[in-house]
């Protein structure tokens, strides 16, 4: 079991939130930068393209679907913000990520994404500690049509990223994708 494994273990998201999980996964990238060109040197690991893999649920009781994103981030505003687009796919949904994520200071991010499963632009805040950054997230379900909440994961290390979305209330793992550097 690797580092990354060790720190996600234990996380869980809904279904809705895997297009924010997506998103962040996206936005969370780690290609390096320079140190000069980023006011914040962890969005600064996060800029470049990424491969994602991995799997995610519709739902609690649904079976585990894989799941590929190719996924480009942009460091804008002086590196204090990073922009990401690209588009993910499983075999029963596929659809466009959208957003942006910014350095709000002291280790804190915040942002805005649009997803194939979120009606509307999800709200997105999080704390960093060491290589893992904690995020909540705030959307319309797509499907439901209901406000909704859930939680995300992500874990830096190795040269790539691991995102790991959690349903309501940590009620299943919706999503785990591990990205890397295309």
């Amino acid at each position: 079991m690797d580092a990354m494994q060790d720190e996600v273990r234990g996380g869980t998201l809904r279904r809705p939130l895997i297009g924010a999980a997506l998103f962040l996964a996206g936005l969370l990238a780690l290609a390096p930068l320079p140190a000069a060109a980023a006011a914040d040197a962890i969005l600064a690991q996060l800029a470049g393209n990424w491969i994602g893999r991995g799997t995610m649920k519709q739902s609690a009781n649904a079976e585990a679907e894989l799941v590929y994103c190719k996924i480009a981030n942009k460091l804008i505003n002086d590196g204090l913000a990073l922009e990401q687009k690209g588009r993910c796919a499983v075999a029963t949904n596929s659809g466009a990520i959208k957003g942006m994520i910014e350095a709000s200071g002291g280790g804190t991010y915040r942002g805005t994404l649009d997803t194939f499963n979120t009606r509307g632009p999800a709200k997105i805040s999080g704390k960093a500690a060491s290589n893992v950054i904690n995020f909540s997230a705030e959307f319309v379900d797509r499907k439901t049509n209901k406000p909704t909440r859930a939680t995300i994961r992500l874990v830096v290390a190795d040269g790539k990223y691991r995102l790991v979305s959690n349903g309501a209330n940590d009620s299943f793992v919706a999503s785990d994708i591990t990205f890397t550097p295309q």
